[in-house]
């Protein structure tokens, strides 16, 4: 750090999104799919869940419901799981059973994986001590899915679209969020994954705001004043003002 400059002060309070920030579900509905598949025909494969849902993609709903219609939404994913169970030629019971459970297993969370770095990096915000809280584009199973993983103790409040009615990138998402820390929105951050969502929404809420990008792929967003950075890891430097 330059000497000379002075050095920047602490947020007072850390918001993090949830899908793809904190949790993988890269793998989640082809590992959801195939493993509610193996029970009812073990001869199959991954490749044949790939499949199934390449074809049952013309029948299933053109536009997902907005994530805060959580009745509406979870509808939307048991049709998708039923149009798959179809395509893979399963019977009407069969079918039955693999909706019961790949859904069952859906809105527990269990194909999430927690991003390697995610608790050392909560750690290291919580230790300074900086208040934590997330605001997510989520339903209600938002707090037991975290809690499930291990990441519940780091927050202070969980916002989770589905509580309010409103969903990232709208404003009164992040505004609720920094209430219900009494927090202002300039000495907040949001890290988040999604350019628009959490990105912009942050920022067009007055919140500083780390996009996750480690593919380079939005330097432009720079112009916008939100800073990037490849991993949680470089997301905790660049709050703290530490070099990366």
């Amino acid at each position: 750090m330059d000497p000379a400059r002075p050095a920047r002060p602490l947020p007072r309070a850390v918001f993090f999104d949830v899908g793809d920030t904190l949790l993988d579900t890269s793998a989640m509905l082809d590992s959801a799919l195939y493993t509610a598949l193996v029970p009812l025909d073990a001869t199959r494969t991954i490749a044949d869940v790939r499949r199934a849902v390449e074809e049952s993609g013309a029948t299933l709903p053109v536009k997902r419901p907005p994530f805060h219609e959580v009745k509406d939404n979870a509808a939307w994913w048991i049709d998708r799981y039923q149009r798959v169970g179809e395509a893979l030629g399963l019977d009407d019971a069969a079918v039955d059973r693999f909706v019961t459970t790949v859904s069952a297993g859906h809105f527990s969370g269990d194909p999430l994986v927690v991003v390697p770095d995610a608790p050392a990096a909560l750690t290291r915000l919580a230790e300074r001590g900086i208040v934590l809280g997330v605001i997510s584009n989520w339903d209600d199973t938002l707090e037991a899915i975290l809690e499930n993983k291990g990441l519940r103790r780091f927050f202070r409040a969980c916002t989770a679209s589905t509580a309010i009615h409103r969903a990232k990138p709208d404003p009164r998402i992040f505004e609720y969020a920094l209430g219900l820390l009494d927090v202002d929105a300039a000495d907040a951050w949001h890290v988040g994954d999604n350019p628009t969502a959490d990105a912009l929404g942050a920022r067009r809420a007055g919140m500083n705001a780390v996009l996750l990008d480690p593919h380079g792929l939005y330097p432009n967003l720079e112009r916008e004043g939100v800073v990037r950075a490849r991993s949680l890891t470089e997301a905790v430097d660049r709050i703290l003002g530490q070099p990366s």
